[in-house]
């Protein structure tokens, strides 16, 4: 069972500048986008993040159909925030999912995963990766490198300041945000509509 975060961001994904697609239905999010049956086994070639899961944890399941899904893990919703529900809680690592606040028990609709520590020390065999190898502690170098049509989006978020991004359209409405701080990834943020990156408060008090 993880353990309760640090304070976590905000479920409101940023405005783009131009209009998405529509919003799939859950139905048609799982029907474009297969999500793996959990193993135990060790592979060393297995991803962790995809840009609709989290292991075998996806979008459209419900903080309940995910904690059956995989075992010994059970996603609690925070007291506070019933829409935030930890997966990860391995300090300075924390991973966490996260529904809709006006339907905390409805799908899933993003993840997002935090460093709490200089995310340069992170230590790529223990940080949670894409298929493409990037995570917290790349650099800005090797998140273009990976994803050549990476958009670059800059905030100013009232909650925590100017916020930097790199934003991939990994398609089916499906999105990887990037956090940049000093050149490196210091944050991820990935799932369902957000062409225009991420800003605000996961659980503002």
């Amino acid at each position: 069972m993880a353990t309760t975060a640090p304070s976590p961001t905000s479920p409101s994904p940023a405005t783009s500048p131009s209009s998405p697609d529509p919003t799939p239905t859950p139905t048609a999010w799982a029907d474009a986008l297969a999500c793996p049956t959990y193993d135990d086994g060790l592979d060393v070639d297995y991803v962790a993040i995809d840009s609709h899961r989290y292991s075998a944890i996806c979008t459209g399941m419900t903080f309940a159909e995910a904690s059956a899904a995989v075992p010994d893990w059970e996603l609690e919703p925070e007291a506070i925030c019933p829409w935030v529900a930890e997966v990860v809680a391995a300090d300075p690592l924390y991973l966490q999912a996260i529904s809709d606040p006006e339907d905390p028990t409805g799908p899933i609709r993003l993840f997002r995963m935090i460093y709490l520590a200089d995310p340069e020390t992170a230590p790529p065999h223990e940080v949670p990766a894409t298929a493409e190898g990037v995570s917290i502690g790349s650099s800005v170098a090797d998140v273009v490198a990976a994803y050549a049509h990476a958009r670059q989006v800059v905030h100013d978020d009232p909650s925590r300041g100017t916020r930097e991004q790199y934003v991939v359209d990994d398609g089916a409405n499906h999105w990887l945000v990037f956090d940049i701080v000093g050149e490196v990834v210091s944050e991820m943020t990935w799932g369902i509509d957000l062409p225009g990156g991420i800003a605000g408060e996961l659980c503002a008090l």
